[in-house]
């Protein structure tokens, strides 16, 4: 063969090449939703899922990727064994996993830019928001990341999308007060089938609620001067590997150690905070939660293990993914560690698998806040469920026997529920209380905690206010209820009404259980009265608001 006729076949050998590692994201974005789909028990996943392994495997490893080649074809034959087992969509998030790494050290053929061609990237985003010129540079962006974008306002169809449709990224752009962004996100985030794979929020407000945007299954949030700077890296570190987590306590003596790791991490858009000891890591974790724990065994102060069972006995930590940093490589170490709480483990020097440890860091962190989404929210409405609420109310308690701040806590209750159940069905009943929920993350303060205390009950944590705050915001939440009123699928209004009881912390109770009781009272109080009300559980410390009379009822 000529050496013309072997030039040509090397440069359509590598353009197949650049093709083929072009269009891999795209190929793994689908793999992964095919995966979803099969966890949500969609028909012919599985089908779909083998065709494109065999797809990503080539013929005998024809695109020069031989170890990739490999791990599609091992993972097309297990699932088309007659019983995969159990514990098939977590191999599956595996084997991508594998995929994506294999490709991250594949090197990338070098030809002249002549001879390439540009290829769709195949991610999806979506942008919901009202401000439309910040929208347009987000859509510009995104697109030049290699995503396929669409966008529109507020939507509440989250759950009408096929999981083969919806989106890999969403983006929220707007202000609390003006746009129901927490509420938005709950909608996609709620249903554990159509949540897209990062959800963020471009808050242009002055001041951001972040415990509430967590709740709601905020993975990130961003202020609008950072779209042409931080977000564009954490969109293509989300399609490279997942979603970033937004910080990482790092509890590592070795400076050395310390500054490779965080440089490493922030190039990803991942917040690092440093603490050289055990003492200065209890600090940072009673300032805030991070995503994840990157801890060194060896610590001048106390050992990593020990901090990790420290760590772990804190309730707001139980779920919070350990990552242990070491140089022990026995056996015995690793089952110690994973015995105190450890999740996962990197060893030392970590110079040479930095790759690796952002994969880890990544895929540990996004894993760790869905389990922690599950378990804090409910699952109807994207509140706090009663347990975390609970919690929260604790903690606020705590928090106001230091002298900082007083608070109060909102006791709500549906007003004749039973009777939208019995005339209109269980689902419209749903529908009307997602329809409140709703309601209430619009109409509240940002830095107010809102849950559902349980059935019909919801419950409010008014933090920095009052008797008389709280009875002007349990005001506000019955008129927003009264001029806003749920809505049947063929347009029928269906009023909702609600009584309220207020508790003042320190006033009416010195612990949660004594404040969660006393507004349960005033609440019982509100609906002997006549319902529609507000009432305190100090009648004499504010005259109770007292609305038009209603009539009374079932509860």
């Amino acid at each position: 063969m000529s050496d013309v006729a072997n030039d040509e076949l090397n440069v359509a050998f590598l353009r197949l090449q650049r093709e083929y590692i072009a269009e891999f994201p795209a190929r793994l974005a689908e793999l992964r939703k095919d995966i979803a789909a099969l966890g949500a028990g969609e028909p012919d996943a599985a089908v779909s899922i083998k065709r494109r392994l065999h797809k990503l495997a080539g013929s005998g490893g024809s695109y020069g990727f031989p170890e990739l080649s490999r791990e599609a074809r091992d993972a097309e034959q297990w699932l088309g064994q007659p019983d995969a087992g159990p514990d098939t969509v977590e191999r599956l998030d595996q084997t991508v996993a594998k995929l994506a790494e294999l490709m991250d050290e594949a090197p990338t053929p070098e030809m002249p830019e002549d001879q390439g061609r540009p290829l769709d990237f195949g991610w999806q985003a979506h942008i919901i928001g009202r401000e439309h010129g910040l929208m347009a540079a987000l859509t510009e962006t995104l697109t030049a990341a290699g995503f396929k974008v669409t966008s529109g306002s507020e939507s509440n169809q989250a759950n009408t999308i096929p999981i083969s449709a919806r989106p890999d990224l969403l983006v929220i752009v707007g202000k609390a007060k003006d746009f129901d962004t927490h509420a938005t996100a709950a909608a996609w985030t709620s249903i554990r089938s159509i949540r897209p794979r990062g959800v963020v929020l471009i808050d242009t407000g002055d001041s951001s609620d972040r415990f509430g945007a967590v709740a709601a299954g905020v993975d990130a949030i961003f202020q609008p001067g950072q779209i042409n700077t931080d977000f564009p890296q954490y969109a293509k570190t989300l399609a490279r590997i997942g979603v970033p987590p937004s910080s990482v306590l790092l509890v590592e003596d070795d400076l050395a150690q310390a500054q490779l790791v965080a440089s490493a991490l922030e190039a990803s858009n991942i917040r690092v905070n440093h603490a050289e000891d055990a003492a200065r890591a209890q600090e940072l974790l009673a300032q805030e939660v991070p995503d994840l724990i990157l801890l060194d065994i060896g610590l001048p102060d106390m050992d990593g293990i020990t901090l990790a069972r420290l760590i772990r006995q804190d309730p707001r930590y139980s779920l919070l993914p350990i990552v242990f940093l070491t140089a022990r490589a026995s056996m015995a170490s690793h089952v110690e560690a994973l015995r105190a709480g450890g999740d996962d483990f990197l060893t030392k020097p970590i110079d040479q698998s930095l790759n690796l440890l952002l994969q880890v860091v990544i895929t540990r962190a996004e894993r760790g806040r869905r389990i922690r989404e599950m378990v804090h929210k409910d699952g109807l409405t994207g509140l706090l469920n009663h347990a975390t609420l609970m919690t929260e109310l604790e903690n606020a308690v705590e928090y106001a026997n230091r002298g900082i701040e007083s608070f109060t806590f909102l006791m709500i209750d549906i007003d004749h529920f039973k009777r939208v159940n019995d005339r209109y069905g269980h689902l419209v009943g749903d529908q009307v209380l997602l329809h409140v929920a709703r309601i209430f993350q619009s109409t509240a303060r940002s830095s107010d905690v809102i849950g559902r205390y349980g059935g019909e009950e919801f419950g409010i944590i008014l933090r920095r206010s009052n008797q008389i705050g709280a009875a002007a915001v349990a005001e506000k939440l019955r008129t927003a209820l009264r001029e806003r009123p749920a809505t049947t699928e063929d347009g029928e209004p269906i009023p909702v009404q609600v009584s309220i009881g207020i508790a003042s912390y320190p006033e009416d109770g010195a612990s949660a259980s004594v404040l969660a009781h006393a507004a349960d009272l005033a609440l019982y109080r509100a609906k002997s009265r006549g319902r529609d009300r507000v009432e305190l559980a100090d009648p004499e410390g504010l005259a109770a608001t007292t609305p038009e009379e209603t009539p009374g009822g079932e509860a």
